[in-house]
């Protein structure tokens, strides 16, 4: 019974050190650059003339498809034994 009041008394301590801390802290809202994806997507998928890396994405995608399918049939195996 005391080692619970103990605990009690530690959490609510350590919680208000917690609060404490978060009330002197001087939070500033941030401004984000105004970003967009479609640089990016140029660069991973290209355009017409340029493919980029879209055939190696789309590789990537079956290898990882396949691997999965292959986990699954593998712990299939397992609960058959």
């Amino acid at each position: 019974m005391k080692s619970d009041r103990v605990m009690i008394a530690l959490v609510a301590f350590l919680a208000a050190i917690m609060i404490a801390i978060f009330l002197q802290v001087d939070w500033q809202a941030s401004h984000p650059d105004d970003t967009s994806s479609e640089e990016l997507g140029q660069q991973f998928f290209g355009d017409e003339d340029d493919p980029a890396y879209s055939p190696l994405m789309i590789l990537l995608a079956m290898l990882l498809i396949v691997a999965l399918l292959g986990a699954v049939f593998l712990a299939k195996e397992e609960d058959r034994e």
